[in-house]
């Protein structure tokens, strides 16, 4: 805390309200940061990347998060593993560049080098006594789910908290067979500001209408919602009707909010996009190919939330993942990916513009929206508001987010399709 901050943290959890958002601190200062580290995001499975990233025998990608750098590489068995990029000599870092191709991992300070399997295989110059299998890079736990890449930075992340959200999670994903699509675009999007304020922005859409046109046109939830409820809620209930009647999973998975205590729960939501609309394109007609096992449109989206840091959208034709990583107090690093099936060919099947162009200029005004709110906090007049009806997404958020810090447990909201 501040110097002039004279609450202990335990109070600050304590005296904060559900309806309401939280206090200045928790949003600047650098002690509760390392708290939410070693409490929250240390004790997640993370998303990393999707595999299409490393397709070939050392091909690797760096994951940067909790003051750790993390290799994702692929081995010559075709086996993902990651390792702590730290030589086991002195401690350099052995990956300088955020991806690439190698033969091996080679430190560049001393030139020890590791096989793609993480033992060393030389080290020059050492005494005779020195015995290489004694000194293989520190591993890192690693899962490869429906093609993505996950690493726990804690010992004790429970395997089966994984394994509880992709069987839940399965129905859904499955027929788009996302293990064999391909990224066909990666963006990062640096912002600065703390990372539970890109959070929140994303989990609600009471901001679509003013700040996100291009959204607001794409997806129809955003004003029917609020002008024409009844209307809107027939359409969803004829809509999940119809699909369910055909063996598609089209109801909402609640398990976010039913479970405040969870250290990492998920959910998924579906619903139509807006009459006449495809897929999520600016002009509602297809940018890709059906991906996966789908044989027709269904013309709706699903949002997969596995945690606080990691997000899926579905569209018929094309998924985007969202990665948010803490880097410091105020700032977080956003990364966005567009998957493609992976057969599909650039200027014959897709065009990458026109694939990215809705999550793109969206999270391009997110970020901004996110700065501009950081340093409204940052003044010393800031003090929290109250949640309105729109918010419920950002409001189990927070509430779960203090239960992870000792906080009581609020009762959940209604769903929400994050945005």
């Amino acid at each position: 805390m501040t110097r002039r901050e004279t609450v202990s943290f335990d109070d600050l959890v304590a005296r904060q309200t559900p309806d309401m958002s939280l206090e200045r601190p928790f949003y600047t200062d650098r002690s509760i940061f390392e708290r939410d580290i070693e409490r929250i995001v240390s004790r997640q499975w993370l998303f990393v990347d999707h595999v299409s990233a490393i397709p070939k025998a050392g091909d690797y990608v760096l994951y940067e998060v909790a003051g750790e750098s993390i290799v994702a590489v692929r081995g010559r068995d075709g086996v993902v593993r990651a390792f702590y990029n730290v030589c086991r000599h002195r401690g350099s870092r052995i990956c300088l560049e955020p991806r690439g191709n190698l033969r091996t991992l080679t430190c560049p300070y001393h030139a020890w080098v590791y096989d793609l399997e993480g033992s060393l295989i030389h080290a020059p110059l050492m005494a005779g006594d020195f015995d290489k299998r004694d000194w293989p890079l520190h591993p890192c736990r690693v899962s490869v789910r429906e093609g993505l890449i996950f690493i726990a930075l804690a010992e004790d992340v429970e395997t089966a908290r994984l394994d509880e959200a992709m069987e839940a999670l399965g129905p859904y994903a499955s027929p788009y067979e996302l293990a064999g699509a391909k990224a066909i675009h990666t963006a990062t999007y640096p912002t600065d500001a703390n990372w539970k304020l890109a959070v929140e922005n994303f989990r609600e859409c009471y901001h679509c209408a003013s700040a996100h046109p291009e959204y607001t046109m794409v997806n129809a939830y955003v004003n029917d919602g609020a002008r024409e409820p009844e209307k809107r809620a027939r359409a969803v209930r004829d809509w999940v009707s119809e699909w369910e009647s055909r063996g598609v999973v089209a109801r909402d998975l609640r398990a976010w909010g039913d479970s405040m205590e969870a250290v990492q729960p998920f959910g998924a939501f579906r619903q139509p996009i807006r009459e006449g609309y495809w897929t999520l394109s600016e002009d509602g007609r297809p940018v890709a190919p059906l991906m996966g096992r789908l044989e027709e449109w269904d013309k709706g989206e699903t949002l997969m939330i596995f945690g606080p840091l990691f997000y899926v959208y579905l569209a018929n034709d094309h998924a985007t993942l969202f990665r948010f990583t803490p880097v410091g107090e105020r700032h977080t690093e956003v990364v966005v990916s567009w998957l493609v099936r992976g057969d599909a060919e650039e200027g014959r099947d897709y065009d990458v513009d026109r694939v990215i162009w809705m999550w793109d200029v969206t999270t391009v005004e997110d970020t901004k929206i996110i700065n501009d709110n950081q340093l409204g906090v940052n003044s010393r007049r800031y003090a929290p508001g109250r949640y309105s009806e729109r918010e419920y997404g950002t409001r189990n958020f927070v509430a779960w987010y203090l239960t992870q810090h000792g906080g009581k447990t609020a009762g959940p909201g209604p769903p929400t399709m994050g945005q």
